[in-house]
């Protein structure tokens, strides 16, 4: 199946559709030697198709006037409305031939890949949700943005229900732009609109980031200059004029006014995972994003845990009750998977074959249906040798009336379980790459497991083929130049019990060895990380290096136009000069008093209008 522009033709049922502004498909009624006529020209795009060429290709063993191919020719363009002096599709070479000049893609080798991993996915359930999710799509489609909260427990399925998503739109076929943000837990989620600023960078660097990079530069220079490596050194100077006196309305106002540029061209899917981590910049901009009332093919998907956000008074509970009453969001919050939905799960885990009687009944009680204490209990019970699948059926090992399992109080007990399996190497990479969250970098962790990185990027690959604990992820680029492969655990919780096991004298340590690393890998630019730095070195008892690193990142803060941020962030470094001796306070005590003031005169300024 070949597209180009609005334009798809269906090899297979033979036929042009038109895909409308509301969204829908239109079909463009051709003749059949017309349809051959466009798809031998649209098979051959980029190159001049001759008059002779054309004619043996459509009329083989038989003579035709050539006028009779210019009449199918003036009668394709006119189904496409195609100006032959100003073409978009069909350009005429005289005396030569034709050539179709509009870019072509063909979709079929990439639906078919799509759909093969799609229906290679153990996904079950949830076909309610995904219904809501495709009618939110379809209204985006016809300009209707949409705002979707995908809420839950953790292990409930949230980033499985937006991913399997995700893959859907794709299989689809429409030209869609999908880009992931994700809010990150500690210092990273405070970091001014962290989620949206990754997606910003993905859209960037993706196919038809020129674009999109040159619609910031027009449209939201306050968010292109974010990106110092997208911006050549002639445009920054200009930027940096062009954001003098820039504020915080501003940097909201230029991001709504982009994306619905960017829009226009294509839809764009948007993914913000763990927003119970956002900081409230990132709310305001999901906010602002949600109220405007221009027209967009904006879909935001939004992930969190309920719980995390009643727990520390989250401003994104305000914003999404607010969002709630004036019918601008939707929330779909996600329920435990009922038993008929375990039993399918298990059944697509031997190949369909029938389930021993009591089975799903047995791993629902003990799960009350979380997918991930499932999944976990699960390979719980086929570790012991209670369970196994073998020549594609399920076999028991003991009968299931004596199968005594204990109830799962906490996940965190069969995690310690499955640590326990591995070897003390493999524990000891895991419990320092939970040091620094959810997504670790091995060229950082490697030191301070006193490993080299290469070792630790083979214990990380091992674990990953194997689906224990930790996932691959897309490499990273330290300013340094360093390049190096990253790992992500397959669920926070994982990350949390590690990290709990540490001691209180480890932990520390190994966040002063990884803040060391950073700090190299990040020499040329630390401004990128100082939040990062600051937390690292705040743990390993390094204050001086934790207060230097928050003060670049108050820099930072205020070059976002951003000084209630920039003033929390230089409160905290006031109270860690209480940690330092009295010889050593002083002069960092004024710098920083100093800059507090300057930002406290500013707001007293701004409010009184003087």
């Amino acid at each position: 199946m070949n597209e180009f522009h609005s334009f798809r033709l269906d090899t297979v049922n033979q036929c042009l559709w038109r895909r409308r502004d509301a969204g829908d498909d239109e079909r463009i009624q051709l003749t059949p030697k017309a349809f051959a006529v466009l798809r031998y020209l649209a098979e051959h795009a980029g190159r001049l198709v001759t008059q002779d060429e054309l004619l043996d290709a459509m009329w083989p063993d038989t003579f035709v006037q050539p006028a009779v191919l210019k009449n199918h020719i003036l009668y394709i363009r006119k189904a496409l409305g195609d100006r032959p002096k100003d073409p978009q599709f069909i350009e005429t070479l005289p005396r030569r031939g034709y050539q179709f000049i509009a870019p072509v893609r063909d979709t079929s080798t990439t639906a078919l890949r799509l759909a093969v991993e799609l229906s290679s996915r153990k996904f079950v359930g949830r076909t309610t949700e995904i219904d809501e999710l495709r009618d939110c799509w379809q209204r985006t489609l016809r300009g209707q943005r949409q705002m979707v909260f995908i809420t839950g427990e953790p292990g409930i399925g949230k980033t499985a229900l937006a991913d399997e998503f995700q893959l859907q739109v794709r299989v689809d076929g429409w030209e869609t732009r999908i880009a992931r943000g994700q809010c990150v837990e500690g210092y990273g989620g405070k970091e001014p609109y962290y989620p949206i600023l990754e997606a910003l960078g993905q859209l960037c660097q993706g196919s038809g980031g020129e674009s999109v990079v040159q619609i910031l530069a027009t449209q939201a220079p306050t968010w292109l200059v974010q990106f110092p490596a997208l911006v050549k050194s002639n445009q920054r100077e200009i930027l940096q004029r062009e954001i003098l006196g820039a504020t915080r309305e501003r940097m909201l106002r230029e991001i709504g006014e982009a994306l619905e540029t960017v829009t226009s061209e294509k839809p764009l899917l948007l993914a913000l995972e763990d927003l119970h981590w956002a900081g409230p910049f990132t709310v305001d901009a999901i906010s602002a994003l949600s109220r405007r009332r221009a027209p967009s093919k904006l879909m935001v998907i939004g992930t969190y845990r309920p719980a995390d956000l009643a727990l520390a008074e989250h401003p994104l509970r305000t914003v999404k009750q607010d969002l709630l009453i004036h019918h601008l969001c939707r929330e779909i919050a996600l329920k435990p998977l009922g038993e008929s939905e375990v039993a399918e799960y298990l059944a697509s885990e031997s190949g369909g074959a029938t389930l021993p009687e009591g089975l799903a009944r047995l791993i629902y009680r003990h799960t009350e249906g979380n997918p991930l204490f499932m999944v976990t209990v699960l390979e719980h019970m086929q570790d012991r040798g209670l369970i196994a699948v073998e020549d594609g059926s399920w076999q028991i090992g003991v009968p299931l009336d004596r199968i005594d399992l204990e109830a799962p109080e906490s996940l965190r007990q069969l995690i310690e379980l499955q640590i326990e399996k591995l070897s003390e190497e493999e524990q000891r990479v895991l419990e320092v790459a939970s040091v620094t969250g959810a997504l670790f970098a091995t060229a950082v962790r490697a030191t301070a497991a006193n490993t080299n990185a290469e070792s630790f990027d083979d214990l990380c690959e091992g674990l990953a083929r194997r689906h224990q604990i930790v996932r691959s992820a897309e490499s990273q680029e330290f300013p340094d130049g360093t390049t190096s492969a990253r790992y992500e655990f397959v669920h926070a919780l994982y990350r949390e019990v590690l990290y709990q096991r540490l001691s209180p004298g480890r932990r520390a340590k190994i966040h002063l060895h990884v803040g060391e690393r950073l700090e190299a890998l990040y020499a040329p630019r630390p401004g990128d990380a100082a939040l990062e730095l600051a937390q690292h070195f705040e743990q390993g008892g390094d204050w001086l290096r934790a207060i230097k690193y928050l003060q670049i990142a108050a820099d930072t803060a205020g070059r976002r136009f951003e000084p209630r941020q920039a003033a929390d962030i230089l409160e905290n470094a006031l109270g860690l000069l209480k940690k330092l001796p009295d010889t050593e306070r002083v002069d960092h005590e004024t710098t920083i008093l100093d800059r507090l003031a300057k930002i406290y005169i500013a707001w007293v300024r701004e409010a009184t209008g003087t």
